[in-house]
């Protein structure tokens, strides 16, 4: 026999808590936290760049293009003209 099949007949007993309904999920204490949670946490909106790959401005591939270039800029004692 399947289980839902003897959910609901009568004689069943229900759970321990007021008559006829179950008990509570969640504590009032719960709910008032969670409500304190919501409040300290709220969205705010987030600007952000792109790169034209898709990935968040400045991509990997971005970083070390630009260190590449410090690097040269820096390096002064490198005859790069051949």
């Amino acid at each position: 026999m399947d289980r839902d099949d003897r959910a609901g007949r009568p004689g069943d007993e229900q759970p321990a808590g007021r008559l006829g309904r179950p008990e509570p999920l969640v504590s009032a204490q719960d709910v008032e936290d969670a409500d304190d949670i919501l409040f300290a946490h709220p969205p705010r909106v987030v600007t952000r760049w792109l790169c034209g790959c898709g990935e968040d401005y400045p991509c990997p591939d971005v970083r070390f293009a630009r260190l590449v270039r410090a690097a040269r800029a820096t390096d002064t004692g490198v005859d790069d003209s051949r």
